[in-house]
């Protein structure tokens, strides 16, 4: 290999992980604009299921009202984890869904159609939020930051 076409590489593998860094630098800072800026809050209500994640599970639609304008948000978990023992899930409202074995959690019994649900929301962007409490990514983003570096 010659010296140009290592620094070649070297140049090419550095731009690869610059680009890498700004992508999940990005996504770091909207997740922390979201968590951040969602500083009102207001009571809605679950109007449906959502069941488009990776296991299937029935996660509940909450539909809220700021200033006359309709919104809607699903209740979300950061990640889902499944495992074979048969311990189950203790509390609802934890940022990892656990499948198992054991007794898993019906979102459907624990928060039916109408049941109420606190939802935190941008007031600028009251498209922008979360329901209950946030569950986002910022722990992977911080994470792929670190290893791009």
């Amino acid at each position: 290999m010659t010296v140009t076409t290592f620094w070649l590489s070297l140049g090419i593998l550095s731009l690869v992980f610059l680009v890498m860094l700004l992508i999940f630098y990005t996504l770091y800072r909207r997740e922390i604009k979201v968590k951040t800026e969602s500083t009102a809050k207001v009571l809605g209500e679950v109007v449906a299921f959502d069941s488009q994640n990776q296991l299937l599970i029935s996660l509940p639609v909450v539909e809220y009202q700021v200033e006359g304008e309709r919104y809607q948000k699903t209740f979300t978990y950061t990640y889902f984890r499944e495992t074979s023992s048969n311990s189950g899930q203790a509390n609802v409202f934890d940022r990892t869904y656990v499948l198992g074995a054991g007794k898993n959690l019906d979102l459907r019994m624990i928060f039916p159609i109408g049941s109420p649900m606190t939802v935190f929301y941008n007031p600028s962007k009251p498209q922008i939020g979360f329901v209950e409490r946030y569950a986002g990514l910022v722990g992977f983003y911080k994470i792929g930051m670190i290893l791009t570096v």
